[in-house]
């Protein structure tokens, strides 16, 4: 059997004990492209009010530790945990949605961009589990950080309801700077309507006070141009929201905030991404 041709591809199911919580694991494969494996905790019961959180793993593609480290967070919440694993095999440029390399270079198939992946994610938990919320929150930390932003940005997908970006290595910003470093020449087009939707979005962009390493951080021209560390890129891009946001008259819904005392760890910044995508599920 054509596995396009299934209705949700096919579907794996395992299950891993973690602290006393079960960690369940789906293959999806109800696209065109490599499948991706999707580990995620699920609630005490599931109803009409459940929510769920998208986080997304950095370079080293540790999905289930990004998963656990949520559990603290979720005991007695209504909230789905999901996090997909974009291997280094299929998704080696998985950060920036698989639409260029870390030097510029345009991936020129287009069939392999990952702009709707999380849309069909949530299609899938929306539909398998039937609960009534139409809005997704994401959390991704490092290239994660980046996913998730280059995601807002080039995704036609309106769900996305609150982000947190936390300790990203670099950034699109909203330049003329060529893709991926600004949005000239991208490719995938960016109308006026989705620079609205992107800026306008409750996002909460975090850096680390001492995430000042250079080990790992991209050191291309264009990189470097945007700043020598993560504290002093994440500050230039937000300057860079702001006058953009100006410059367009388009109401800016983003937050920074740099976290004292945290270096690049995940583990700090999922405590606060908790707090932020986490307050108002019961």
């Amino acid at each position: 059997m054509n596995r396009f041709q299934l209705l949700f591809g096919v579907l794996l199911l395992i299950s891993i004990n973690t602290n006393a919580s079960i960690i369940k694991n789906v293959t999806f494969a109800y696209w065109n492209k490599p499948d991706v494996e999707i580990y995620y905790l699920l609630p005490q019961s599931i109803n009409k009010d459940t929510e769920i959180v998208f986080v997304i793993h950095g370079n080293s593609r540790n999905a289930i530790d990004y998963l656990s480290a949520w559990i603290p967070y979720v005991d007695n919440k209504n909230v789905i945990i999901a996090a997909p694993h974009f291997d280094k095999k299929n998704f080696r440029y998985f950060f920036l949605l698989e639409t260029a390399d870390s030097f510029g270079n345009i991936n020129q198939n287009s069939n392999n961009y990952l702009n709707n992946s999380l849309s069909l994610f949530f299609n899938y938990f929306k539909s398998k589990y039937e609960f009534d919320s139409n809005a997704y929150r994401i959390f991704g930390h490092s290239a994660g950080a980046q996913f998730t932003h280059r995601y807002m940005l080039l995704s036609d997908d309106k769900r996305i309801s609150t982000s947190v970006i936390a300790n990203a290595g670099w950034y699109t910003f909203i330049s003329n700077d060529n893709f991926p470093y600004g949005i000239n020449n991208s490719p995938i087009s960016i109308s006026n309507n989705q620079l609205t939707n992107f800026m306008s979005k409750k996002s909460h962009l975090l850096i680390g006070s001492n995430d000042v390493g250079s080990q790992s951080l991209n050191s291309s021209k264009g990189a470097q141009l945007q700043g020598l560390t993560r504290v002093e890129r994440a500050n230039n891009y937000f300057n860079n929201l702001i006058k953009k946001a100006e410059e367009q008259n388009i109401p800016l819904r983003w937050t920074y905030k740099v976290v004292q005392d945290v270096d690049h760890d995940y583990l700090k910044m999922t405590e606060v991404a908790s707090d932020i995508l986490l307050r108002d599920i019961n």
